[in-house]
This record gives structure tokens, sequence and C-alpha cells, in this order.
């Protein structure tokens, strides 16, 4: 009888913990952040925030779609691997869900951080019993090997062009742009076939070290160098391409490398300047599909 008794008080206190708010919510919630979002410090390569689609929070309890859109922003500009937050709205646990089957709306994110923050995947689990805890784990484009690596590598380009002694930052940009151009080819065989893995053509490491590229390769590469010359920058992407966005004169310009390095018909590359920071305007008069962009996240890229 006694033992019956101690087992129904023992059940009845693990249910009381599950399913009381009050009392998860000043124990586990308080554990879980101290143990992961709060003490987390945002990495090297944190980018601030200039009023964006997304934006930073500091709340990691999401009360609506944005909300919770922002959190997965705030936590993947700062560099974390892991984080948690907790579901306060009733959709939360479906909008999640969502976002973890179809990753397309998050993939922009990777647009307004840093390339070496940028996520390949985000895998989700969730607890609707834990007061609709949910966990993310970050898998990260790049690894940290690549990082350092790339790093030496732009390093060097830099220290061989000699930018430290050019002061203009669209000569600059000019330099890294012909650069990479002349040093580039296009991975053709990569588009026809996305499962080919003969060159990490989609990342900087098959640019910089293998000399092939698709546009996201371009786009890395040519991002890594504007925030080495301290130049704000995004990368816009569309259904079917992304390239770069560059803040210069108190102006948003288009930046498109991957469209400045075609060949002719024989085969020979080509170094143009179609898409060498244009604003809008000039970018609209190619009415080329690849350029159309949701206007409403990349709303910079409409001035």
């Amino acid at each position: 009888m006694i033992k019956r008794l101690v087992w129904l008080i023992f059940i009845f206190l693990g249910c009381y913990y599950i399913y009381d708010n009050n009392l998860f919510n000043s124990q586990q919630l308080l554990l879980d952040l101290t143990k992961t979002n709060k003490l987390q410090e945002k990495n090297t390569y944190y980018v601030e925030n200039k009023d964006y689609f997304f934006k930073e929070v500091t709340d990691f309890k999401p009360k609506n779609k944005d909300d919770l859109l922002n959190i997965y922003y705030t936590a993947i500009n700062s560099g974390w691997d892991y984080f948690i937050f907790y579901c306060d709205y009733e959709k939360c646990l479906d909008d999640v869900t969502s976002l973890s089957e179809n990753q397309d709306l998050l993939s922009h994110i990777n647009s307004f951080v840093h390339p070496f923050n940028s996520f390949q995947s985000l895998t989700t689990y969730t607890y609707p019993l834990l007061n609709k805890k949910v966990e993310i784990k970050v898998d990260k484009i790049y690894s940290q090997a690549e990082i350092d690596k790339i790093n030496k590598e732009i390093n060097k380009i830099y220290q061989d062009l000699k930018i430290d002694k050019i002061d203009n930052k669209r000569e600059q940009i000019k330099i890294v742009h012909d650069y990479i151009i002349n040093q580039t080819k296009y991975d053709y065989h990569k588009i026809s076939n996305l499962d080919d893995q003969t060159y990490q053509s989609n990342k900087a490491t098959g640019l910089l070290f293998e000399h092939y590229a698709v546009c996201s390769g371009y786009s890395d590469t040519m991002a890594l160098f504007l925030n080495k010359f301290n130049i704000p920058n995004i990368k816009v992407t569309s259904d079917n391409h992304v390239w770069n966005l560059v803040y210069l004169n108190d102006k948003w310009l288009h930046l498109d490398l991957t469209w400045d390095d075609p060949y002719d018909e024989k085969g020979i590359d080509q170094l143009n300047y179609f898409f060498f920071l244009k604003d809008y305007k000039e970018l609209k008069k190619w009415e080329t599909s690849e350029h159309i962009f949701n206007e409403d996240i990349y709303k910079e890229g409409t001035n």
C-alpha cells in the first residue's frame, strides 16, 4: 500500500512538472536558456544588422511567425551551432514543422549573414509536451578547417594584388572582380548535374583552390573580400541565382560576377562589366529571368 502511494505521488509530481507552466518556466526554461542562448557569444563573423528583412531579437519566445523567423536569423547570424526556444503562440509548432520540412524561406537568411555563418541544413527537434520546446542544430556550409584555409588564401591574394595600397573602394572591388573572373571557370557540369562532386564549385573553396565556381561560389568569395574591405554587403537570391549587393557611396548596387564571366562560342573566357555595381534600374533593363527576386525580402536591391 505504501509503495503504491509513493508511485502515485511520483507520477503526480512528474505530470505536474511537465504540464504546470509556472513551475516549468521558472526552472527548465531558465536552465535551458542559461546553458544555451544566453551564454552563447556572437562569433567573429557576426554581421551587424542594417534594418534588413530579418531582425535581431533578444527574446526567444516567439509571439508570431515573424518572431520565429527572427529567432532563426539571430542565432544563425551569431554563428551558433545549436539553439533552443519555446513556442508561445497557438500555431507555432506547426510553423516550425513547416519551416523545417521546406527550408526555402529560411535559406534566405544566408543572404544576410557572413558566408562562414551560413548553413547547409537545419535539424529540428520539437517537444510538444515540454512546453513546446524547440531545438535546432545548425549544419554550416564551411568547416573550421575550410575557414582557416580560405582566410589564409584571401590574405595572400590581398597582399599579392597590393589592395592595401588602394584607398578607393570601387577600385578595390574592381581589382577583386577582375581577379576572380580571370582565375575562374564557370562549372557547367555542376548545373547539368547537381550531384556532381568533381569540384566544390558552390563554395569559395571551389573557386579559390579548384578555380571552378557556380553562382554561390562567386558570390561567397566576393562577399568575403567585401567583408575584408569593411564594405557593407548582402547577397540576393532568386529562384535559380545568387549575386552580391554592395552598399557604396550611400547606394545599394548590384554586383554579379557570374554574369560578368561568360565565354564565347569558341569557349574563350571573357571579362565583362555589364553587372558591375549597377543600380536597380540598370539591372532591370537586362530583363533577365534569373534576376527577378523577392522585393519584399531584398528591399535594398530596389533602391
